[in-house]
């Protein structure tokens, strides 16, 4: 019995390829509904660093990718990559590189300007346009990238109205989806509320994705629960997870085992209902020294809690990771 009260006894979940009778959800439509590209596929299970926590020993992404599949026993399967505002890549860097060649997700945010600004955005509008073309057309050693792409992550009051936002998404959907799902994803520490007025026009999104730590379950007693609703049959993830997004707050082991039963629980849950569950990524931050370590589970200084991480992590790896959604029947 997994937290949240989900029992897997004999329901068991489709792993590589489809069975009959599950539903895995295609952009805009439900389950059943003629191909559309592009689709979504299993959920995956990675982890987001940039070289920070792996220096001096590792200054390479390959060797990044390979310790973190030591220390966590499992395969990195996706990655956030982060863009400035208004900073768009001409041509591929270290990151992606390393990403395509080990057929590693992207989970891309970009950041541009919002319509209103109409000489910025014109600007924003071509570059993001560039930046697409080239990311989708890219090859390493005959591979493809696999992506999906948020417009700003964590949006927020601070970065503009929750209006500004949804024209923002209009304005520069239709670049983004003929080519990678756009997801919206959301700050797990704005929390309903915040979630609910920022959220875009559903027709213009394939996917939902919280950053969801355990300072937001824990201290604030936000859940899954609450989020879930506004994906409808669409895929959710949790584009970065982890003990705490605030050097005030480092969890015990007990309130992440917490934490981390509750997003193994809600995340299977919607599998085992038919419903899709986008890709999961730990941040194993700090991506530099002015930020908090409190999740850094790979890399030369893991936390104290390390072990309970990964132990938690590698549950929620092996319950979710390349599961498809299952129709369950009497």
């Amino acid at each position: 019995m997994l937290g949240g009260g989900v029992a897997l006894g004999a329901a068991a979940l489709v792993t590589g390829r489809q069975a009959a009778g599950a539903a895995v959800l295609t952009r805009g439509q439900g389950a059943g509904g003629g191909p559309m590209k592009p689709a979504y596929g299993p959920a995956l299970v990675g982890g987001t660093f940039d070289l920070f926590p792996f220096q001096p020993k590792i200054n390479n992404y390959p060797a990044a990718i390979a310790d973190w599949n030591k220390a966590t026993g499992t395969t990195m399967k996706c990655m956030k990559v982060y863009y400035q505002p208004s900073k768009f890549p001409a041509k591929l860097d270290s990151r992606l590189t390393a990403l395509i060649d080990q057929g590693i997700e992207a989970l891309i945010s970009f950041k541009p300007a919002p319509p209103g600004d109409k000489s910025q955005a014109h600007k924003d509008y071509q570059s993001l346009q560039h930046a697409i073309q080239m990311l989708s057309s890219a090859t390493v050693k005959g591979k493809k990238l696999k992506a999906q792409v948020c417009l700003w992550q964590e949006i927020r009051p601070k970065d503009m109205s929750a209006g500004q936002y949804r024209d923002l998404v209009a304005f520069y959907a239709k670049l983004i989806r003929p080519h990678f799902p756009l997801v919206f994803n959301a700050a797990g520490y704005q929390g309903p509320q915040e979630w609910k007025a920022y959220k875009p026009n559903d027709s213009l999104l394939d996917g939902y994705a919280l950053d969801f730590y355990g300072g937001d379950f824990i201290n604030k007693g936000f859940k899954l629960d609450d989020f879930m609703p506004l994906a409808g049959k669409k895929p959710v993830g949790l584009w970065e997870i982890g003990n705490t997004a605030s050097s005030h707050f480092n969890p015990s082991p007990t309130d992440i085992q917490n934490y981390m039963e509750h997003i193994i629980g809600r995340l299977t849950a919607r599998l085992l209902s038919g419903l899709p569950v986008g890709s999961v990524a730990w941040f194993n931050g700090p991506s530099d020294a002015k930020e908090s370590g409190g999740n850094e589970i790979a890399g030369t200084h893991p936390v104290q809690t390390a072990p309970t991480d990964i132990k938690y992590y590698k549950k929620l790896y092996d319950a979710i990771n390349g599961k498809f959604p299952i129709t369950l029947t009497a």
